[in-house]
């Protein structure tokens, strides 16, 4: 079935996705300058990455789980093109490092604690030994002897 003109593909639109605007593309260039990513003809030059100065965002640039796929058309030079897919692949492989980690670390809990709720109770104990301790420092704080009670 054809798509009708203006007419969005329903799994971006469900994924929340905009198309990134190529026109409005940024880059550093040799002189540390921040410029168009745009030759004359509308297509990009360079990857369109965010660039931050002094923990500050300068520019946003393209995100791969905020913005359609950007297509081979959308830039100058095929080599362009595959430098902005490694970056995306990149980018996709740090999250996937950071999201196997994160299981990797909820794994060893399971295997330290057991089931859910045997994890609950070493947590809540885990508490009690927090406000116990906090308890016992203000005690003594107070100059009330907490060995003898």
């Amino acid at each position: 079935m054809a798509k009708k003109v203006g007419q969005k593909d329903q799994k971006d639109e469900k994924k929340g996705r905009i198309d990134f605007p190529v026109k409005a593309a940024r880059f550093i260039d040799e002189n540390d300058k921040l410029v168009s990513a745009v030759n004359k003809d509308g297509l990009l030059i360079a990857v369109p990455k965010t660039i931050t100065k002094d923990g500050k965002i300068l520019y946003e640039g393209f995100d791969t789980r905020k913005h359609n796929p950007l297509k081979k058309g959308d830039f100058a030079d095929i080599a362009t093109y595959l430098d902005c897919q490694a970056f995306v692949a990149r980018e996709k492989g740090n999250r996937l490092i950071a999201l196997a980690e994160d299981k990797e670390k909820k794994a060893e809990r399971i295997r330290k604690f057991g089931d859910e709720a045997t994890r609950k109770k070493a947590a809540k104990i885990a508490r009690m030994r927090e406000q116990l301790a906090a308890l016992e420092q203000q005690l003594t704080s107070e100059g009330i002897d907490v060995e003898n009670l």
